[in-house]
């Protein structure tokens, strides 16, 4: 994590950190979230990567089509042939073949197992997070319920091209999104540290959906410079 020390911009850019953190931190106590003052803030917006409305909604939709063959083959495997052939259809319709990360590739060709059509499912969470900051969901809920399903199906399905879904998109100001990203921090921090105890995650936190939201505004402002949305580091 870094701390930003030095020049007058980067002493403006601790201050706004801090501030954030000390947002965030009221949140959690709203919420009777443990917490440590001595956890880093996160970067602010002037060094962050700010990624563009079209590179994240290629990112979602291309996650969206694996995620529901993952989805449809871990519900049912005979069902796999059919939903890769109908979102394969629609991957290439919408332009996007070229999108898909490793793990999303391993999908659509089948090249996994049960488990790893499994595992996919729960980045319908870090997907939500994609939707929230295209402006498409409204807004993220305290995280101890999974997102809803359906809503992200809908989101996509009547699209016909990529300038369909574009119309829909309202992309969020940086600064909300690092206030996310800051909060999500802290809420890990506590699921991490319940688990290392051998404790449940506190206050009703879902771990699963903390986990991967974390993973989705981290990847939304490249949090460890890799831009790799199989593998997004969350301890920054």
């Amino acid at each position: 994590m870094e701390i930003f020390t030095g020049t007058d911009d980067y002493k403006y850019d601790l201050n706004e950190a801090q501030m954030r953190k000390k947002r965030s931190i009221e949140i959690l106590k709203v919420h009777n979230v443990p917490y440590i003052q001595h956890l880093p803030v996160i970067k602010t917006a002037n060094n962050v990567r700010v990624r563009t409305a079209k590179e994240i909604a290629q990112r979602a939709i291309a996650c969206l089509f694996a995620l529901q063959i993952a989805s449809d083959a871990a519900g049912a495997p005979g069902n796999f042939k059919k939903s890769r052939k109908f979102f394969g259809e629609k991957l290439i319709e919408l332009g996007l073949e070229g999108f898909l990360t490793q793990k999303e590739q391993k999908i659509f060709k089948g090249k996994c197992n049960n488990q790893d059509f499994v595992s996919m499912t729960w980045k319908y969470e870090a997907f939500w997070v994609l939707l929230w900051a295209l402006g498409i969901v409204e807004q993220l809920d305290y995280p101890s319920e999974v997102c809803d399903c359906e809503f992200v199906l809908h989101a996509v399905a009547n699209c016909d091209n990529m300038d369909d879904f574009m119309r829909k998109v309202k992309l969020r100001d940086i600064s909300e999104i690092l206030d996310e990203a800051d909060l999500i921090f802290r809420y890990d921090w506590a699921c991490i540290d319940a688990r290392v105890h051998e404790e449940d995650a506190p206050a009703g936190l879902n771990p699963d959906v903390v986990y991967e939201r974390h993973c989705g505004l981290n990847w939304l402002i490249d949090a460890d410079g890799a831009d790799d949305w199989d593998n997004v580091a969350i301890n920054i």
